[in-house]
């Protein structure tokens, strides 16, 4: 069967949309992409679409997320997720190149024109962690190994003159 210009253009017209996600897919897949149940185009719905994401980067969106779906060939009945976006928290003001990975609680990575900025309400290193340069903590203190050794930290063992202090307290 030979395809015409009218039904190329028809293809074209039906290989992408717009819809919205409606919830992620917690089923176990052969594939090991993540699925999400979308809205497309005129209430057509489509359960366990793949979501194709970047390598290195994953994100489990929130129902009522935007995403560009695309239909190979212009066939609806395999859907494939090419991008979500939610405009409800993405980041805003970021200057010309500057790049950032966030989350919907406010906490980021940026990389901005001066440096990064690293924001969350606590942040763990699991590993070494190798600081070349100066180091400026402002806070309340600063604990190692159990220990505060922040301004307001006493050492036993205190004897005046050239002598030297105990361990901190």
């Amino acid at each position: 069967m030979r395809m015409t210009e009218r039904d190329a253009g028809r293809r074209a017209l039906l290989g992408a949309s717009r819809g919205v996600v409606k919830a992620v897919s917690s089923r176990a897949r052969q594939t090991k992409l993540q699925h999400l149940d979308i809205e497309a185009l005129a209430g057509e719905r489509h359960e366990g679409a793949e979501h194709m994401e970047p390598y290195g980067f994953t994100a489990r969106p929130h129902a009522g997320a935007e995403a560009v779906v695309v239909y190979p060939t212009g066939n609806r009945s395999h859907p494939i997720i090419i991008a979500v976006a939610d405009r409800q928290y993405r980041l805003q003001g970021l200057e010309d190149g500057e790049i950032a990975l966030y989350d919907d609680i406010g906490q980021k990575v940026h990389l901005t024109r001066s440096g990064i900025v690293i924001s969350g309400s606590a942040i763990t290193i699991e590993g070494d962690l190798t600081v070349n340069g100066a180091v400026t903590i402002t806070g309340a203190s600063l604990t190692h190994n159990g220990k505060n050794v922040g301004a307001s930290h006493a050492h036993s063992g205190v004897t005046p003159g050239t002598g030297t202090t105990g361990a901190p307290v």
